[in-house]
């Protein structure tokens, strides 16, 4: 029964990667902020929208089928959401987390020696990780969210230090 979780878990998650080209249709609705968004090899795409500071929701799926929106409620978001930040010269790591289904989710968006890495990373209660990477065309503002998210002190990025 428990691999039958993970499997069911991971389902919409497996063999993802973004592809090639910009992101031609969104998961957001029209009025709201697109602050990420990506699209996966097989058409799925990954977005973050909201309107702040009333609204803020992580999709996954299609445009005519939402896979995954967290929260349910997007004015939860809000709360429900975490940020992450760390940056240098030549560096910028940004990560927004959350909890769900007993698995910890973490929508990042990494900029290294002129190099970008972005998607999302699946971490289940047992330890299994799963990383989702985008690989084309990426629309991320997740750093626009620092006044609106709360810092989550628990993320390596923010050295256990939140302001």
């Amino acid at each position: 029964m428990k691999n039958r979780f993970i499997t069911l878990l991971f389902l919409p998650l497996v063999g993802q990667g973004c592809a090639n080209g910009t992101p031609t249709a969104s998961l957001c609705d029209k009025g709201e902020t697109v602050y990420f968004a990506c699209q996966i090899m097989n058409m799925k795409r990954i977005n973050l929208c909201g309107s702040l500071p009333q609204n803020l929701q992580y999709r996954f799926g299609t445009p005519t089928r939402v896979e995954l929106r967290y929260p349910e409620n997007a004015e939860e978001g809000p709360k429900a959401l975490r940020l992450a930040h760390y940056a240098r010269y030549q560096t910028d790591r940004i990560e927004v987390s959350f909890q769900n289904g007993g698995a910890d989710y973490a929508l990042f968006d990494y900029f290294e020696d002129n190099h970008r890495r972005a998607g999302v990373r699946v971490t289940t209660a047992d330890g299994r990780e799963r990383e989702i990477l985008c690989t084309g065309s990426i629309a991320g503002r997740l750093g626009a969210l620092e006044a609106s998210l709360p810092c989550d002190a628990d993320n390596a990025l923010n050295g256990g230090v939140c302001p």
